[in-house]
């Protein structure tokens, strides 16, 4: 019965114009509250069904906004897409999501086959070493789009992401000032991921405030870790090995929870669980349940996910408002636990 129920059997039954009708469809328009009932009561009586397929060939684009992230097993994502998703069902878009996997060509691929399916708009969370070519594309291919979690070193586009440099700064300013460290050691660092350049610049910052703090060492991220173990027992077997050379580290700034957590694994196989404070960063949901818990940094994960979807629709419906790339750096704030010692 559904496929014989036209909108303009629901106006009728709803005592409603075919264009209010389709007003509610789309969720657009102003239209009272009591009207939509009536509209959504008439549809459910009626059987009727919206063919999206067909409202998209005739708009050109389908209520479907693509959404590419770098790692979906890294469990920060999971809190981003959170918020995406949320946003944009509440915009009457359905996000259609596809991992990278740390992969510049797979990236590619995927953005290919998104435009082919001719998707209204993309949130992107990029790949590190994804080239400032690759935002031109995009613009020529006048899609819609915007950065999530860190910009394209080169480009000037839509980017929400957080503070990540103020990050950096705080958490090694906890270490600092209330753990007393001098000798920082960095765990998870990379040239590639802009984030991590900025977390380590804001380390740098931090410790050039404080008379004889130094960063005595930084091991870089590896993409075979995912649960950050092996970065954790390279930190072991390597700088904080040194106590007899008077230069091992004696407090650790990691650029993400999994790498916090692989290091204090690694800290208690080598029987030395406690031995310098710890701290995270983006403050995924199991960082509390840690133990020890994590102290971190919470870089709001799904309002930043949230931010960027809000941001794509409204220039979807008002392209004219946001014609100028904005750059939006969301504060990051420091979660005090028990990995840094504090009780």
């Amino acid at each position: 019965m559904s496929a014989r129920v036209t909108l303009s059997d629901v106006a009728a039954r709803a005592g409603v114009s075919r264009a209010t009708a389709s007003l509610v469809l789309r969720g657009e328009g102003r239209v009272s509250g009591a009207t939509r009932e009536r509209v959504h009561a008439a549809m459910a009586e009626l059987g009727y069904v919206y063919d999206r397929v067909a409202a998209a060939m005739r708009s050109q684009h389908a209520p479907v906004v693509g959404v590419v992230v770098s790692d979906i097993t890294n469990p920060f994502f999971a809190q981003a897409l959170v918020g995406v998703q949320a946003a944009l069902r509440e915009e009457g878009y359905l996000p259609l999501l596809a991992n990278a996997a740390h992969d510049l060509a797979q990236q590619a691929e995927l953005l290919g086959l998104l435009r082919e399916h001719r998707v209204a708009g993309l949130v992107l969370a990029p790949v590190a070493g994804t080239p400032a070519s690759l935002v031109d594309e995009l613009r020529d291919w006048r899609l819609e789009h915007v950065l999530l979690t860190q910009p394209v070193d080169g480009a000037s586009t839509w980017t929400v992401a957080p503070d990540d440099r103020l990050g950096g700064r705080l958490a090694a300013e906890h270490l600092l000032q209330a753990h007393g460290c001098r000798r920082l050691l960095l765990v998870g660092a990379s040239r590639d991921v802009a984030s991590a350049r900025l977390r380590e610049a804001g380390v740098h910052d931090a410790v050039a405030g404080v008379p004889g703090a130094e960063v005595v060492g930084a091991l870089g991220w590896l993409q075979e870790d995912p649960t950050g173990l092996l970065l954790g027992r390279d930190a072991v077997a390597g700088p904080l090995s040194r106590a007899a050379e008077g230069r091992a580290p004696d407090g650790a700034v990691c650029f993400s929870d999994v790498h916090a957590t692989g290091l204090l694994r690694a800290l208690r196989e080598a029987g030395r669980a406690g031995a310098l404070p710890v701290t995270g960063y983006d403050d995924i949901p199991a960082a509390a349940l840690y133990e020890p818990p994590l102290t971190t940094v919470s870089t709001h994960g799904e309002q930043l996910g949230r931010t960027a979807a809000e941001g794509l629709v409204r220039r979807l419906r008002e392209p004219s408002a946001g014609a100028a790339p904005l750059e939006l750096a969301v504060p990051p704030r420091l979660v005090v636990r028990q990995s840094c010692g504090c009780a």
